[in-house]
């Protein structure tokens, strides 16, 4: 049987992650902020000698986009430094990493489809600390694959969807940014991705992007939420981004070609829509 280490176990991707392991035939062992400091490199690698995976998989992050403009070293140390932490502990212990990025290391300056190959160019501290992650554990000399999602939203965290039902429960109008555009991805999804890749893994060292099928602006995406949640008494404006003055730059394009995964794993994760409508059944759409 096959042991796995999941890192960021009681986070929104980590959770379901975790459900998804126990679903199957893996030996799974849970860490988080608690009884795992992946910026210590030292006691992390203690830890996880006691267990010996196979597998670790690393869905620890500093995820808030903003602050990470401010709090650069933290964003850093956990992003980045954590994650070379884990890949050395990794090549120490021969175990494989499977790492989750982002669609922010790249600028959104492209008009189509981003490849895995194509160049990186994060605009904002977050994908900065990220693609320093992915050149660490590419780096590092560990057996690795990296997947790249973007836009996630789940059960079990603060999210766009939940944002915007809030939102339409206490406002008859909201603006939402219309030039940004990416793809929605439901955490559940990504995470039965994650269970076939390792009962399918081919052993070879890649990055791999990994999101629902299709792609939206904020906008578009707000306005099917309030249509799959029947939150129809809401109105939804669509503005630009320079409405919005926030402390990190996003890119306007993001959307990320899955098209590599499919060929290498035949995974192709559903179309965003159909993802929505799965997380409103998951969760009831009477929520409130």
């Amino acid at each position: 049987m096959l042991k796995v280490a999941l890192i960021g176990s009681t986070g929104m991707l980590g959770i379901d992650v975790n459900a998804a392991l126990k679903g199957s035939t893996f030996l799974v062992k849970n860490y988080n902020s608690k009884n795992l400091d992946i910026t210590e490199p030292g006691s992390l690698l203690e830890v996880l000698k006691n267990f010996k995976p196979d597998y670790i998989i690393n869905c620890a992050a500093f995820t808030n986009v903003d602050l990470a403009e401010e709090e650069k070293k933290k964003a850093d140390a956990v992003n980045h430094l954590g994650s070379q932490n884990l890949a050395e502990a990794a090549l120490m212990l021969d175990s494989r990493i499977v790492h989750l990025s982002t669609d922010y290391v790249f600028d959104g300056t492209k008009k189509t489809p981003y490849l895995e190959d194509d160049e990186v160019n994060p605009i904002n501290e977050y994908g900065l600390s990220k693609l320093k992650g992915e050149n660490a554990i590419k780096d590092s000399g560990a057996s690795y694959i990296i997947l790249r999602t973007s836009w996630l939203y789940g059960k079990n965290g603060k999210n766009f969807v939940n944002a915007i039902l809030k939102l339409a429960d206490s406002q008859k109008k909201i603006e939402v940014v219309s030039d940004q555009t990416g793809c929605p991805t439901y955490t559940k999804d990504v995470a039965y991705a994650i269970t076939e890749i390792i009962a399918k893994d081919n052993a070879k060292n890649e990055i791999y992007h990994l999101t629902n099928g299709g792609s939206a602006s904020w906008y578009e995406f707000a306005l099917e939420i309030i249509h799959v949640f029947k939150r129809t008494n809401c109105e939804i404006v669509p503005v630009n981004t320079d409405k919005f003055v926030r402390p990190a730059k996003r890119p306007f394009y993001s959307v990320l070609d899955s098209s590599k995964i499919k060929e290498d794993y035949h995974i192709e994760l559903r179309y965003w829509k159909d993802a929505l409508k799965k997380y409103c059944n998951d969760i009831g759409y009477f929520v409130r």
